[in-house]
This record gives structure tokens, C-alpha cells and sequence, in this order.
């Protein structure tokens, strides 16, 4: 598959589908249920999920689909849609507007397209693999800052936090020492996309899933910046820990984020 501009087009629309699901259901009363604790799936996830998977599926039959509910399945080709119907459920349960659909195409393995769209703040983020990064249409880049001490930083917690709690505590003192301020949203998916229009310098977060990063980290590296894990490595949405920023402040952020002992090393 070469041109990527067709998937990027049906992810678009698969995208909007979801996001007048969320976007219906935003201010109504919600059947709330939770996978595990502070993790909360409403129907309006599964619904919107189910808009867009079969709105993949009827464009591209031959590929496989992963998704955070329920709708994952295996498909023929090489490519393989990494899907978050609603990123930052529990926002969306409290009436919070960061919350978005998530859509990411893999080929070979490689994140090629990525599209990130809130529908209730009217954004829409998309990148395609060497063609740049876009808000509603127009060009974005990555913050020019470089300077710490006027550099923004978001964040988020994972649901597993028995037995890392102090972990996850390493990083703030020095963040909020060091660095102009420090932010949590409450979904991965907007804290990449605003890292890639330079409204945050950095964002680091352990214990996120292919669905959370898939389309994001596409959109940072497109918009010019880094993305790495938390030693530096190469990331996949696969790895257990992300860092990604503007480029200028990875390196700070990668001595801060040493001091953290990761999942794996436990």
C-alpha cells in the first residue's frame, strides 16, 4: 500500500462517525461500567467504536483492526488500524472536553496515518507518514521553546498504581521545580496532538496502550518533534513508556525520567 491519502480519508470519516457519537452523548446521563478500577467504558464507547470499525472495515476488508473495546479482529494484510473509539472516558463521564477519537493505520508495522479528533472542541489532528501535521486543515509544528523554565509539561497516571505510586511520583518534584508548569488532561490522545501544535514542550506517560499512542506519536514526529521511550530508545506503540516533545527539551526530560524504575525492570 503506497498511497496513504485514501486510508488517511476514510479514517477522517470514520473519525467524525465516532465523534457525533461522543459528541450525542456528552452532556446525557451515562450507563457507566468499569473494567478495573478509575477505568470506566460507557455505551457510547461501544457505540462509537462500532461506527468506526465498521466504517475501516467496509473501506478496507483485508485489514486487521485492534481496538480498545470489543470489536478487534484479524484481518488478510499487512495493515492493521489501532483504534480508541473515546479517549478520556472518565472526562466524558464528568462532562470534561478532552476526549477524542483516536485512529492509527500500521503498515509493515509502521504507523503511516494517524487522524485525533475532538468533537467537542471541534478539532481534528491528522498526519500522514512524510506529508506533515495538521489542525482542521492547517499546518502545525512543534513549540520552539527550549528554554525549561518557560516550558509546558502534561501528564497522566496509570490505572495500575499499587506498587507504583512513589515510581510515578519520581518526576514531579523536579518538573515542578524546573519547568514552567505542569499539566494532566486526562487523555493520551490530546496530550500528543497538543505537543504537536506546540501547545505543550513535552509529554511522558508509562503503561499506556497501542490505542492511546498509535495515531499521536504520528502526529509529534510529523509536527517535528521526538518520540522515544523513557531511555531514549525507539518507541512503538507496543512499548510500555512514551516521551515525546519538541526536540528541544527531550534530553532534560530523558535525565529526569531516569530516575524512574520502568515496568519492565520490576
Amino acid at each position: 500500500m503506497k498511497d496513504y491519502n485514501q486510508a488517511l480519508k476514510v479514517a477522517l470519516k470514520a473519525a467524525w462517525l465516532g465523534g457525533k457519537v461522543i459528541k450525542e452523548g456528552f452532556s446525557l446521563p451515562k450507563e457507566i461500567q468499569f473494567k478495573r478500577f478509575a477505568d470506566p467504558v460507557t455505551e457510547y464507547d461501544r457505540r462509537a467504536e462500532e461506527v468506526i470499525v465498521e466504517t475501516l472495515v467496509r473501506w478496507f476488508p483485508e485489514a486487521s483492526v485492534l481496538t480498545e473495546e470489543m470489536l478487534s479482529r484479524e484481518g488478510e494484510a499487512d495493515l492493521r488500524w489501532i483504534v480508541d473509539p473515546l479517549d478520556g472516558t472518565v472526562n466524558f463521564t464528568h462532562q470534561i472536553p478532552f476526549v477524542c477519537v483516536s485512529i492509527g493505520l500500521e503498515v509493515s508495522k509502521e504507523v503511516v496515518v494517524g487522524v485525533i479528533y475532538n468533537p467537542i472542541l471541534n478539532e481534528t489532528f491528522w498526519a500522514v507518514k512524510g506529508q506533515g501535521a495538521f489542525l482542521n486543515g492547517k499546518p502545525v509544528r512543534v513549540s520552539p521553546i527550549g528554554d525549561i523554565g518557560k516550558a509546558l509539561v502534561v501528564t497522566g497516571f496509570p490505572y495500575e498504581r499499587e506498587g507504583r505510586i512513589e515510581e510515578v511520583m519520581k518526576p514531579l518534584p523536579a518538573l515542578v521545580r524546573d519547568f514552567e508548569g505542569f499539566r494532566r488532561l486526562g487523555s493520551a490522545g490530546m496530550d500528543l496532538a497538543y505537543v504537536a501544535c506546540g501547545r505543550f514542550e513535552a509529554f511522558y506517560e508509562e503503561n499506556l496502550k497501542p490505542w492511546d499512542t498509535a495515531a499521536g506519536m504520528l502526529l509529534v514526529k510529523e509536527a517535528g518533534g521526538r518520540v522515544t521511550n523513557y531511555r531514549g530508545g525507539e518507541f512503538t506503540p507496543f512499548d510500555k513508556h512514551i516521551v515525546a516533545t519538541n526536540g528541544l527539551v527531550h534530553e532534560k526530560m530523558l535525565e529526569i525520567l531516569s530516575t524512574v524504575n520502568l515496568i519492565e525492570e520490576r
